[in-house]
């Protein structure tokens, strides 16, 4: 919707930069596209060429997703084991049904947090989304009640091996998916902030750190839709 602009309109100054007879537009709240994350609709049949799919398109269009949770050998690995488990799954013995439900369960879960993943990069943007080959939906955006709070009680201590950390928090909601980001940099730089861990629950562990480094950690919880709420104030600790 848009709303006519006059130079004399209540509040207005004359060197305001308001045209007569100009325009704005007041901003209405748009529909967004959004990676499906939840594969467990798709029937058995369906579901191998869907993930391979997004194999596929993720591979090609690697510059675009520079950091998936998940690498595409190890997606196209689990794909492949898909695949092969339920040719066999035809076999009715119980082995191979037990086989080919946890190589399904793998491969969705992989699914589900490249699905975060993509919505994360993609910000409702439907042909960023078309570049990951996730199928999709379209969305106002959630209200603002709806919008995860920052997690509460951000906790690090250093973990059982070289380089680890381990991360506490308390999530806006129970069950919930959330990301840890960490920088080495001054926290106040959005820019330094890397995204290093997609988990559930409120315990993270961060492996791959530099031993003696300096090290902030931060939290912000999935709301629906895959979209990130707040994030929660910066931990620090020294990596040992």
């Amino acid at each position: 919707m848009e709303v006519p602009l006059k130079w004399n309109m209540a509040g207005a100054r004359y060197n305001a930069g308001l045209k007569w007879n100009g325009t704005i537009n007041t901003n209405p709240r748009r529909m967004k596209t959004n990676a499906i994350i939840d594969f467990s609709p798709y029937t058995a049949a369906e579901f191998g060429p869907v993930a391979q799919l997004i194999h596929d398109k993720m591979t090609t269009n690697a510059a675009t997703f520079t950091a998936p949770p998940t690498s595409m050998a190890a997606l196209q690995t689990l794909v492949t084991t898909y695949d092969t488990k339920l040719t066999a799954r035809a076999s009715n013995a119980s082995a191979d049904v037990l086989a080919f439900h946890v190589a399904r369960t793998g491969l969705e879960e992989a699914l589900h947090d490249l699905g975060i993943y993509v919505n994360l990069v993609a910000k409702g943007d439907p042909m960023i989304l078309e570049k990951s080959g996730f199928p999709s939906y379209d969305s106002t955006p959630t209200p603002l009640p709806a919008h995860p709070a920052a997690p509460e009680n951000v906790k690090l201590r250093n973990g059982d091996g070289s380089g680890t950390v381990t991360g506490r928090c308390k999530p806006d909601r129970a069950n919930s998916t959330n990301v840890a980001q960490i920088t080495t940099g001054d926290p106040n730089n959005e820019a330094g902030w890397q995204q290093v861990l997609i988990f559930n629950g409120g315990k993270a562990v961060i492996t791959g750190l530099t031993v003696g480094s300096i090290v902030w950690v931060r939290f912000a919880t999935v709301g629906a839709g895959g979209q990130l709420g707040d994030w929660s104030d910066p931990a620090r600790i020294v990596v040992t």
